[in-house]
């Protein structure tokens, strides 16, 4: 049955190269350019965020990061829950349309934030197109609170790339290009071996039903 296809959250997986160069020589620029960002063409889903709220439980108060942000809509959505929250994206032309104030230019995977400036930390759909992951987590490591929550939500894939197939075939007619749009083919997995060595805990995993099938794995910082 389809339901016995997809796998357990802690299922084998695999970190595959960071850098794969394309035919032309030159990286697509969705995923290596501030032109898209990080999060390439992706606006709000209401079930994606109802998940995502009912496992971060944001707080008024506390202070909330959203990396790989757009154009805010999900900051602009988790303002109802603290005004503390803020978005860090690339992408100089999606921040000029933010529907939120509250987004700033910045390099996820160095961030301008002082350590344990945030409660909370959050990244959707975003993590698969980064070209340093170990950098990424230790950053998150790095500006989380001990004891604070960071949830990573990313594409389930049989194969790098799987998942982009529709987009390169879209905007470069080759699907060979979906693995440089998909840098990566995450598991909980190899989450769990990118953390190993920082204060940065696996807490849980699961598949998520909602804008596609994807996993989201709760983290804590160790205390």
């Amino acid at each position: 049955m389809r339901r016995n296809t997809l796998p357990r959250p802690d299922a084998q997986g695999s970190v595959d190269s960071k850098n794969i160069p394309s035919s032309s020589g030159k990286a697509p620029t969705e995923t290596t350019q501030p032109r898209t960002g990080y999060r390439m063409a992706f606006n709000f889903n209401s079930a994606l965020f109802k998940v995502l709220v009912e496992h971060l439980k944001p707080e008024e108060g506390e202070k909330v990061l959203d990396l790989g942000c757009s154009r805010g809509f999900y900051v602009k959505a988790m303002e109802d829950y603290t005004r503390g929250v803020v978005g860090v994206d690339i992408s100089e032309d999606s921040l000029k349309k933010a529907v939120t104030p509250k987004v700033e230019y910045g390099d996820i995977t160095n961030l301008d934030f002082a350590e344990g400036s945030f409660d909370k930390v959050y990244s959707l759909h975003t993590i698969e197109h980064l070209p340093d992951l170990e950098q990424f987590f230790a950053e998150v490591a790095r500006v989380l609170k001990p004891g604070g929550t960071a949830i990573i939500i990313y594409p389930w894939e049989l194969f790098q790339g799987m998942q982009a197939i529709g987009a390169a075939i879209r905007q470069y007619r080759n699907p060979l290009l979906a693995r440089e749009i998909h840098r990566h083919r995450l598991t909980p997995k190899s989450i769990r071996r990118l953390i190993a060595g920082t204060p940065l805990a696996h807490r849980k995993s699961r598949l998520v039903f909602a804008m596609g099938i994807q996993y989201m794995t709760i983290l804590t910082k160790r205390t």
